[in-house]
């Protein structure tokens, strides 16, 4: 037998290089901010409502208990104010004013909390709740509100710049904590329109077009070859920069790079069209053509939605299908909590020693069985949270002294 000795250290202590060592995490509180399109078109996320189990099944998994949760939502309904305006322009459609400002709100019947959801862990391993019921029955009608109780926001659909203003201490005081993870979730079916201007929406300015939703196309995104109104399929579609109507993405990506102290606590992830294929088409107007259809109804490409979820560990979800969406919104949430052994290999099986302290006395932890009481430790196998080596792990299921959570040694034993 040869010891493999694993350190599971506090993240203050990743810099000792010793031994070859990993972060037991302790489990991280999380805040889930859903950005929700609000405009007559958006798409039907009924689909989603049914997997609510797989959320809180995964969330329970990272560390054996449910995180101390905070869940909001806010509308991509901004009205016609540009973030450069000094004032709103005139209101066309649904988009009047300010819209709702990036406020977090409360849709569906029975949802009488203040301005987001609060499920955190009480004494006894009760939870302490701001709302009637079950967690999965509230997100269920934040995510998907009854029909005409969400619909009827401005047709010109602002998720990223409603996502800063969301994040904004001043809009919604208490929401984001500042040790908490952050898991961003996009819902929509058009792609990203964050006014700079909202000139834009001149119905008088005919050199931006007739079509309101094909200018933010043309104004928003960028693709190889012929001028952007000619009919057909397009490759190499990007986010452009540098339009004066529309904020660029790569600010809202420098935002949320700064957002936390470590950039991996922000995850992002957006439940949208695929992003091809991208064709035009021309019935009088230019239009783009839906890059999908199904349960969810139909989608437009999201391009520049998809630019912002590849640079923070998400995921685009097809809004049409919705295939494993929780599944998929949850990996990179668990993965930050994960702690992964880079050497032990599966065939080694669970001989391990798992003590807690903060220094002084320390106490050994039993391994998770059916007769072993809580805290216990366990090893699991996920290959998404632990790419390297075997993909084996190790985590502690139940309630830790806040002191010791983030000082628990395991010492494992390799054939």
């Amino acid at each position: 037998m040869r010891a493999l000795v694993i350190l599971a250290l506090a993240s203050c202590t990743r810099d000792l290089s010793v031994f070859d060592r990993i972060d037991v995490q302790p489990p991280r509180d999380v805040d889930i901010l859903y950005v929700f399109d609000s405009s007559p078109g958006r798409g039907n996320y009924d689909v989603m409502a049914g997997q609510l189990d797989v959320l809180q099944r995964k969330l329970t998994d990272a560390g054996g208990r449910l995180p101390d949760l905070h869940v909001g939502v806010v509308t991509t309904d901004l009205g016609t104010r540009g973030r450069l305006d000094p004032q709103p322009g005139p209101a066309i459609g649904h988009c009047a004013r300010s819209g709702d400002a990036g406020k977090l709100v409360a849709f569906g019947a029975g949802l009488t909390f203040g301005s987001f959801l609060e499920d955190l862990e009480g004494p006894g391993g009760t939870r302490i709740r701001n709302f009637d019921g079950s967690l999965g029955s509230a997100v269920a009608r934040l995510s998907d509100p009854s029909p005409g109780t969400a619909d009827t926001g401005c047709e010109v659909a602002q998720p990223l710049e409603a996502m800063r203003l969301a994040l904004d201490p001043a809009s919604n005081p208490g929401f984001i904590r500042r040790d908490a993870l952050l898991s961003i979730v996009l819902l929509t079916n058009q792609d990203d329109c964050s006014l700079a201007r909202s000139a834009l929406l001149d119905p008088f300015d005919t050199s931006l077009g007739p079509s309101l939703a094909f200018r933010c196309t043309e104004q928003g995104v960028v693709c190889d070859g012929d001028d952007p109104r000619t009919t057909g399929p397009r490759t190499g579609c990007r986010p452009r920069e540098g339009s004066q109507f529309l904020v660029s993405v790569s600010e809202y990506q420098q935002f949320l790079a700064q957002y936390k102290t470590d950039a991996r606590d922000v995850t992002v992830s957006a439940v949208a069209g695929p992003r091809s294929p991208f064709a035009v088409q021309n019935d009088g107007v230019p239009a783009l053509v839906p890059s999908c259809q199904g349960a969810g109804g139909s989608a437009q490409p999201a391009v520049r939605i998809g630019a912002l979820v590849d640079g923070f560990g998400g995921t685009l979800i097809n809004g049409c299908t919705q295939d494993a969406a929780y599944q998929q919104i949850t990996t990179p949430v668990v993965a930050r909590q994960r702690s992964c052994f880079p050497n032990l290999r599966r065939t080694d099986g669970e001989d391990c020693t798992v003590t807690a302290g903060d220094g002084g006395a320390q106490t050994e932890l039993a391994h998770c069985t059916d007769a072993a009481a809580s805290p216990c430790w366990y090893t699991y196998n996920d290959a998404s949270a632990c790419p390297g080596g075997e993909h084996v792990g190790i985590a502690v299921r139940g309630d830790l002294p806040a002191a010791v959570r983030s000082h628990v040694r395991a010492t494992c034993y390799a054939q």
